[in-house]
C-alpha cells in the first residue's frame, strides 16, 4: 500500500487495539506492505497526552513482537500518530478528530482517504456511527452537499471497520444494519470476522477447487456427514460482564462457526473475486435449515463449565451457555440428507479448530460374501485443521503387513503448514484483513445478507431456549463438554472426531 491514508481507531486504549490492531499495523510496516506517509488517530476516553498514548502503543507492540521490535520501523508509525480524548457520545470529540484529519490533509497537500475502526464494545456503535454522520466525517473527502455524488460514483474516500458481534439477535442485527446503511454504503462497510482472515480458512477454497480428486466427492453422494469443532482451553477470563450477556451461541456460532460452514458448503464461485465468493458464501448460509424452536432440545445441547458462576462479572444463577453442540441440515441439492454437526465451548480438553468431512463407508459385503471384516473398515476422513497446528490430514484404510489379505488398519497422511512452508511467513488474520480493507478488497468481510442469514438460524435456537427452557448441562473443566453432546451424536451412529 503506497497511497497515504488516515486510520482512526475508536477504542484505542482497549484490549483489541493493544493485542491485535497496533501489532498488525507494525508488522505490515515492517514487511513494507504499508509505506509512509500514513496517519493514525487513537480515540479513547482516557485522559492521555499524545506521548503517553504513544508509550502505551509501543509497549503493546513490544509485548507482542518481542525481540523482533525495530525502533526504525516504529518511528514510521510514531511520526503520524495522534490521540484524541473524549466520550464517544459527545459531539465535540468528533470536532477534535476532524481538526486532526484536516492537519494531515494539509501536510499531505491533498484530501486523504480515511478509515474508521470501531474497536469498542457494541454498546458504543450507535453513538459513534451517528456522530460520524452528524459531523460529516463519514463523507470522507467530499462535502455534505456532494454525498449523493459519492454514493452514485462509489467513492471510497471513507470506510468503516466494525467488529463482531453484529447485534445480539435478528432484531438488533437489523437495527445495526439499518444504522450502518444510513451512514455508509455497503461498499464502504467492512465487517470484521477474524476467522475469515486465517490462512488455513482461506485455503479451504484453494484446496477444494484446486484439486480434481476432492471437489467431485464434495457432496451427498460421497459424504456421510460433516463436523466442525471450535474448542478453547481457557475460560472467560476478565470478560465475565460481557460474556455473560452473550454466551457461546452468539459469541462463536453466529459468526466463526457458521462462516466456516458456509465455506465448506458453498457452491463453486463464478470467479475468484470478492463479489462471486461472497455471493456463494451467502447462498450457502441461506440454505441452512433453521431448527424449529420446538425441536431445539432434541438437536441442540448447551452446557456450562463448573465454576462459571464464580467468575468475576457473572450474574448469580446465570444460565448463559459456555458450550453448544448441535446437528442441522443444509437444504440444497448438494447437501440434502447430510447432517452437519458443530460444537464449541470454553474450558475444554484442548484448544483446536477443525473441520472434517466424513465419507461414506465402502460396500465390502455382497450378501454373505465379504471382502473384509466390516467392523475393521472405518470411514475415510478429510480433516482441515485451522488451529493451533494448521494442516490437512486424510484418514484411509491400508492392509497390515502379513500373509493374509483381510487384515485392515487405519493410517493418516498429514500435511503440516509449518513444515511444508518453512520459508514462508504466516501472517496474522488482522494483518490480512487490515491490508485488504485499506486496499478495498471485501472478499474476506461479511456482507449484510450473510449476517441476516446467520442470525435467522441462531435466533430460532435462542427462541427455543427461551420458550422451552431445555437443560443446561454442567461439565468439568478439561473435558470435551457435557456427556449429552456425545450422546446426541451417538444416537445417529456417529461420534465426535479429532485428529
Amino acid at each position: 500500500m503506497r497511497s497515504p491514508f488516515i486510520l482512526v481507531i475508536f477504542g484505542a486504549t482497549g484490549d483489541l487495539t493493544h493485542r491485535k490492531l497496533m501489532p498488525a499495523l507494525y508488522r505490515l510496516v515492517r514487511d513494507r506492505a504499508i509505506e509512509p506517509p500514513f496517519f493514525t488517530v487513537g480515540v479513547g476516553r482516557r485522559h492521555l497526552t499524545r506521548d503517553q498514548f504513544a508509550e502505551l502503543m509501543v509497549k503493546a507492540v513490544r509485548d507482542t513482537v518481542g525481540s523482533d521490535f525495530s525502533a526504525s520501523v516504529w518511528k514510521k508509525i510514531l511520526d503520524g500518530l495522534e490521540y484524541q480524548q473524549g466520550l464517544f457520545e459527545d459531539a465535540p470529540l468528533y470536532g477534535g478528530v476532524r481538526g486532526l484529519i484536516g492537519n494531515f490533509d494539509h501536510m499531505a497537500g491533498a484530501c486523504i482517504p480515511r478509515f474508521f475502526y470501531l474497536a469498542t464494545p457494541p454498546a458504543h456503535y450507535e453513538a459513534i456511527l451517528t456522530n460520524l454522520k452528524n459531523s460529516g466525517l463519514s463523507e470522507g473527502c467530499m462535502p455534505k452537499d456532494a454525498s449523493a455524488r459519492v454514493k452514485k460514483s462509489g467513492n471510497r474516500a471513507s470506510r468503516v471497520f466494525i467488529e463482531k458481534p453484529f447485534g445480539s439477535d435478528l432484531a438488533t442485527a437489523h437495527h445495526l444494519e439499518a444504522l450502518l446503511s444510513a451512514v455508509f454504503d455497503e461498499h464502504q462497510i467492512y465487517r470484521i470476522d477474524h476467522y475469515l482472515g486465517k490462512e488455513t480458512v482461506q485455503n479451504i477454497l484453494a484446496f477444494r477447487f484446486g484439486n480434481g480428486i476432492f471437489e467431485p466427492t464434495w457432496n451427498r453422494d460421497f459424504v456421510d456427514h460433516v463436523q466442525v469443532t471450535l474448542a478453547e482451553e481457557g475460560g472467560i477470563g476478565t470478560r465475565g460482564a460481557f460474556y455473560d450477556g452473550v454466551g457461546a451461541l452468539r459469541d462463536v456460532v453466529q459468526n466463526h462457526v457458521l462462516q466456516m460452514v458456509s465455506l465448506i458448503a458453498m457452491e463453486r464461485p463464478r470467479a475468484f473475486d470478492a463479489a462471486s465468493i461472497r455471493n456463494a458464501r451467502v447462498s450457502a448460509m441461506e440454505d441452512i435449515d433453521c431448527i424449529d424452536p420446538r425441536f431445539v432440545s432434541q438437536l441442540v445441547v448447551r452446557g456450562q463449565y463448573e465454576g462459571y458462576l464464580r467468575e468475576p462479572g457473572v450474574a448469580a444463577g446465570s444460565r448463559t451457555e459456555t458450550f453448544a453442540a448441535m446437528r442441522f441440515a443444509i437444504g440444497n441439492e448438494r447437501w440434502r440428507g447430510v447432517p452437519f454437526y458443530i460444537r464449541t465451548g470454553k474450558m475444554l480438553a484442548n484448544r483446536v479448530t477443525e473441520i472434517s468431512l466424513h465419507y461414506k463407508k465402502p460396500v465390502v459385503c455382497y450378501g454373505k460374501l465379504c471382502l473384509f471384516n466390516e467392523e475393521n473398515v472405518y470411514r475415510n476422513v478429510l480433516s482441515l485443521r485451522i488451529q493451533p497446528e494448521e494442516g490437512i490430514s486424510l484418514r484411509f484404510m491400508v492392509k497390515e503387513p502379513g500373509l493374509g489379505m483381510l487384515s485392515l488398519t487405519r493410517k493418516e497422511m498429514t500435511m503440516n503448514y509449518r513444515d511444508a512452508f518453512p520459508e514462508k511467513t504466516s501472517h496474522d488474520a488482522y494483518e490480512r484483513l487490515f491490508l485488504d480493507g485499506i486496499r478495498g478488497d471485501q472478499t474476506l468481510f461479511a456482507r449484510t445478507d450473510e449476517i441476516e442469514a446467520s442470525w435467522q438460524f441462531v435466533t430460532k435456537i435462542l427462541d427455543g431456549w427461551k420458550r422451552y427452557r431445555p437443560p443446561l448441562y454442567p461439565y468439568r473443566k478439561g473435558t470435551w463438554g457435557p456427556h449429552a453432546a456425545g450422546k446426541r451424536i451417538a444416537k445417529d451412529g456417529r461420534q465426535w472426531f479429532l485428529v
